[in-house]
C-alpha cells in the first residue's frame, strides 16, 4: 500500500471518529443520556454500524470519547475567556458574564447529561474517569492560570476556586430550568463580591500551567 493511500485511510478514520463523536454530542444535548440511541446517531454522522464498532467496541467507548471531547472543548473555551481577561481584552465584568454563559451552554447539559448517566453505568464510569480527572485539573488551573490569590496556599486556592465552580454550576442548573433573567442579576451581582474581592488578574506574559486544550489521539 503507497503511503499516499495510507494517510487517506487515516484520514477517513479520524473523520468518522469525528463525525460519530459529534453526532453522539447532539443526540445527548437534544434527547438527554437515557434518549441516546445508536440508529440516530448513525443516521447523522452519516456512517454504517459496521463503521461505528470497527473504531468504538461498545456504545459506552463512544459515548466517553465524545464526553471526553465535550471536557476538552469546554476547556478551550474557558481558557480563551481567561486570555482575553489577562491581556485586557475584556473587563473583569464581562469575564464573569462570558464564563457563566459558557458553564451554562449547550456544553453543559451535554456534560450533565453523562454525569446522571454514568452513576448508572459502572463501564462507562470506569471508561470517562481520566477525563473526569483531567476536567478537574484544568478547572482548577483556568482559575489558577486567572487569577492570583494573596496570602492563599494551594490548598486555600484549590478550595476557593473549587467554591466559585460549585456556584457558576448552580447558575447553570437555574438557567437550564427556565430561571428569571434576575439569576443573571444575581450572578454579576454577587459572584465578584465573593470569589473575586482581593483577586488580582495574573499578566499575560506570566508564565503559568497550561489548560489542556486538545484531545488525546
Amino acid at each position: 500500500m503507497s503511503q499516499d493511500k495510507s494517510n487517506e485511510r487515516i484520514r477517513d478514520a479520524e473523520r468518522t471518529i469525528a463525525l460519530l463523536k459529534k453526532a453522539t454530542v447532539d443526540q445527548l444535548i437534544t434527547n438527554g443520556f437515557a434518549g441516546l440511541s445508536i440508529l440516530p446517531i448513525l443516521k447523522k454522522a452519516g456512517v454504517s454500524r459496521g463503521a461505528l464498532f470497527h473504531h468504538f467496541p461498545t456504545k459506552d467507548h463512544l459515548i466517553a470519547a465524545a464526553f471526553g471531547d465535550l471536557l476538552v472543548e469546554f476547556a478551550g473555551q474557558l481558557h480563551e475567556i481567561a486570555m482575553q481577561l489577562r491581556t485586557g481584552a475584556i473587563t473583569q465584568e464581562e469575564f464573569v458574564s462570558k464564563t457563566g454563559e459558557t458553564i451554562a451552554s449547550d456544553l453543559f447539559v451535554g456534560c450533565m447529561e453523562i454525569a446522571l448517566g454514568i452513576r448508572a453505568e459502572l463501564t462507562l464510569s470506569a471508561l470517562v474517569q481520566e477525563a473526569v480527572a483531567d476536567w478537574r485539573q484544568s478547572l482548577f488551573e483556568f482559575w489558577d492560570n486567572t487569577f492570583e490569590l494573596p496570602g492563599h496556599d494551594r490548598e486555600q486556592r484549590s478550595d476557593h476556586w473549587a467554591m466559585a465552580s460549585n456556584v457558576l454550576r448552580g447558575y447553570a442548573f437555574s438557567t437550564s430550568f427556565g430561571a428569571a433573567p434576575q439569576a443573571r442579576e444575581r450572578l454579576m451581582r454577587g459572584f465578584p463580591k465573593l470569589f473575586l474581592d482581593g483577586a488580582v488578574v495574573r499578566p499575560a506574559d506570566e508564565r503559568v500551567v497550561s489548560i489542556k486544550t486538545k484531545s488525546k489521539s
